[in-house]
């Protein structure tokens, strides 16, 4: 690429990549790109509910578009498979091996005594990982430094690691297991992601509509 201006022509070299498959037309879900997915977790494929376990968008909350809230009796755990809530994302990886999952979620504190608070993550068929947001000990008095940032921030970050066989078509699911989980984005890193705060925009997204279902 020529840049000219000044009186004078400088010449910067530009990798592009432009594979001839997928095409933006066929492609279905997040496309990765410069090495990650960025995903606003209202655009799910799926958001499947069981019973009263469920997925709520929260409009403007969070730190770019909005939150989706895991909402249960206050009494709940829910087991990924058997009665937890899923929300389900479509995606095209280039890249296969071991990517990072990173949730962003709203801060939230231990508010049910002698539980932890949960979610689980996984991809395809993989067996859930369960991610501990708040560990049920935790306590955010007396100048916890890790609390303050996170209200500070907005935001909660952490993360889950996972293997792909192959690369191609995926679906990344995110399970409820504990009530007042607010997830704001989530971004697979599969060996690009540069350091930023509110993390990249969000990726590329081709097919169709959102199916919101209900499991029975």
């Amino acid at each position: 690429m020529t840049i000219a201006g000044a009186g004078g022509e400088v010449a910067v070299q530009v990798e592009a990549w432009n594979p001839a498959s997928p095409t933006r037309e066929t492609v279905r879900g997040f496309v990765e790109s410069d090495g990650y997915v960025s995903i606003e977790p209202e655009h799910f494929s799926t958001n499947a509910a069981a019973g009263a376990n469920r997925w709520s968008r929260v409009a403007g909350y969070g730190r770019t578009l909005s939150g989706m809230r895991a909402e249960s009796p206050v009494d709940v755990s829910a087991t990924p498979g058997k009665d937890a809530p899923a929300l389900e994302y479509e995606l095209y990886l280039f890249t296969a091996g071991e990517v990072t999952v990173t949730t962003i979620t709203g801060p939230t504190l231990n508010f049910i005594p002698g539980r932890d608070v949960r979610f689980a993550v996984s991809f395809d068929d993989e067996k859930p990982k369960i991610v501990t947001l708040v560990p049920q000990a935790y306590k955010a008095q007396n100048g916890n430094r890790a609390w303050e940032k996170s209200v500070g921030d907005n935001a909660h970050v952490v993360t889950s690691k996972h293997t792909l066989s192959r690369p191609g078509s995926h679906t990344l699911k995110v399970w409820m297991v504990d009530p007042g989980v607010v997830v704001q984005k989530l971004v697979i890193d599969t060996g690009g992601l540069r350091p930023s705060y509110l993390g990249p925009p969000e990726s590329f997204r081709g097919g169709a509509e959102a199916a919101v279902r209900t499991a029975p």
